[in-house]
């Protein structure tokens, strides 16, 4: 238990609920190859700051690989190798370099804001073996929510890349407290503390290095504001964004806790209470795989992650 201001906070055993995770990753060497996509099971080039994310490459890589931000070195984290296939006859290897945007990038203007200036071109580059390809022009943003699931290659385990994505749902890592992950077979509890796993949140108070683990609980800059939606397998809605910036529509539902994980790299926890289901709610069962989404929504992105709730 960590104390957070006045809010005493429950941090999650982290190992426990990555480890359920499993892949397949096949060996083998790797050599240069054209970038195919930057995401996760999906292609986009819109980062916040510490935000870790994935470069996928086609073909495997061999030698020394680098990566920059607008001439910032950029953390490399892990490199995978794993199939990538388009169907059943036509399979080719693909890596995935897990990388951490730097906290220094500066979100360009997405709001109102007269005094706000765009002061340079934010660029992504791979380098192998010292030799560089074609930058790729980035979308700073304030925040870019994902709260992780066993396919993201970014947290250990992953599966997932653009071209093995088949659109079925991917199961959240939301845990309970001793870390395993809430499922239809263990379902969250009313008035449950739980913790959604995520990216994206962007910079924290006090600020931690690049590609630093942070030592202790540490807190985002930003109050992001959730939603909850008791409808079997519901898609993430954006939550009521404030009137007045910093201040939290009235009635709005806010994280007990959002922040780092400490002795993990970008890694952030979203703690929130279940609230109480209604006399209707649908049981996790057959098609229906979630009876509560919980939607995370920023200043400039929201993401939401369908769990099973007990009757």
């Amino acid at each position: 238990m960590v104390v957070v201001g006045e809010i005493e906070v429950t941090l999650m055993d982290t190992s426990t609920a990555l480890m359920v995770l499993c892949a397949t990753f096949l060996p083998g060497a790797f050599g240069q190859g054209a970038i195919t996509g930057l995401g996760y099971h999906y292609q986009s080039t819109t980062v916040a700051p510490g935000q870790l994310i994935s470069v996928f490459v086609a073909g495997s890589l061999t030698g020394e690989v680098s990566v920059s931000q607008s001439g910032r070195p950029v953390p490399v984290l892990g490199m995978s190798s794993s199939a990538s296939c388009l169907n059943l006859n036509a399979c080719s290897p693909m890596t995935a370099i897990t990388i951490q945007i730097p906290y220094e990038i500066e979100p360009y203007c997405v709001f109102t804001n007269p005094q706000c200036e765009v002061r340079e071109l934010a660029q992504l580059t791979l380098s192998v073996n010292g030799i560089a390809e074609t930058p790729i022009n980035l979308n700073p943003v304030a925040d870019q929510i994902h709260i992780l699931t066993a396919c993201d290659t970014v947290v250990p385990g992953g599966t997932e890349s653009p071209a093995q994505y088949s659109g079925l749902p991917c199961e959240p890592l939301v845990a309970h407290a001793d870390g395993s992950l809430v499922t239809a077979a263990s379902p969250a509890q009313t008035g449950e503390e739980v913790v959604a796993y995520a990216v994206g949140l962007g910079i924290t108070v006090p600020a931690v290095g690049t590609g630093e683990a942070a030592t202790t609980a540490t807190p985002t800059y930003e109050t992001f504001l959730l939603d909850f939606n008791f409808r079997a397998n519901a898609l993430a809605t954006e939550p009521l964004q404030p009137t007045t910036p910093g201040l939290p529509p009235a009635g709005s539902n806010v994280p007990l806790y959002s922040g780092l994980v400490p002795e993990e790299v970008g890694l952030y926890q979203i703690n929130f209470t279940v609230p109480t289901p209604p006399a209707s709610i649908q049981p996790c069962s057959g098609a229906v795989q979630s009876n509560l989404t919980v939607s995370v929504g920023g200043l400039a992105s929201f993401d939401g992650a369908g769990i099973c709730v007990a009757e």
